[in-house]
């Protein structure tokens, strides 16, 4: 039986994922609904390729603060996908989780090869259950425990810290863990959908 991770092994070869990346699922909110709530301007939304998600991410850059606030965002089975691409400011910003989240809940992965990674799962404006791939033994999160079954099932051993052995394929394993809690796969083909996108958080 194939592990559960095999199906995103294409994240760790795909260039826009592989170094810094956020991805961020959002159940019951439409593309739209969603990045306004993380501060976008409503007339400001536009449909993008994923293409020109890159390109305007790219324009979008500070390279002061080393991060781009565009965001892109697409639908499917219920959920909003929320794409950001060499920069990780939702998964790294409990504040816009928080809020994201109200009445309704999120999935996030915060990719950075420099620092480290992060899973985080929010529910209702507040912070569930939050690790470090490195170490999932150091959970955070009002209930931290949530999702160890799913965790052991997807390989991610809840109980490895961070002077163990390295997790295999730790950011595949992530969104494994992530289609656990969604339904549905994160999948290249996807890329290929006419996302929404804007700046957020801009004030």
């Amino acid at each position: 039986m194939a592990d559960l991770h095999e199906m995103f092994d294409w994240l760790e070869e795909f260039g826009p994922f592989y170094d810094v990346s956020c991805v961020t699922f959002v159940r019951s909110l439409s593309p739209a609904e969603a990045l306004v709530r993380l501060g976008a301007d409503s007339g400001a939304i536009t449909g993008v390729t994923f293409e020109e998600l890159q390109e305007r991410t790219m324009a979008c850059f500070d390279s002061d603060a080393m991060r781009t606030g565009y965001v892109g965002a697409l639908e499917t089975d219920g959920w909003s996908v929320l794409i950001q691409l060499w920069t990780g400011s939702i998964g790294a910003d409990f504040s816009l989780l928080r809020r994201l989240s109200q009445k309704t809940e999120v999935v996030s992965i915060d990719r950075n090869l420099h620092a480290t990674d992060h899973f985080v799962y929010a529910a209702d404006g507040e912070l569930v259950t939050w690790f470090d791939l490195l170490g999932p033994d150091a959970r955070g999160g009002n209930e931290p425990d949530r999702l160890v079954d799913m965790m052991r099932k997807v390989g991610l051993e809840p109980d490895l810290n961070e002077d163990g052995p390295d997790v295999d394929a730790g950011f595949p394993r992530a969104f494994a863990l992530a289609r656990k809690i969604t339904g549905f796969p994160f999948s290249k083909e996807m890329l290929d959908m006419r996302l929404l996108g804007a700046v957020v958080n801009s004030g």
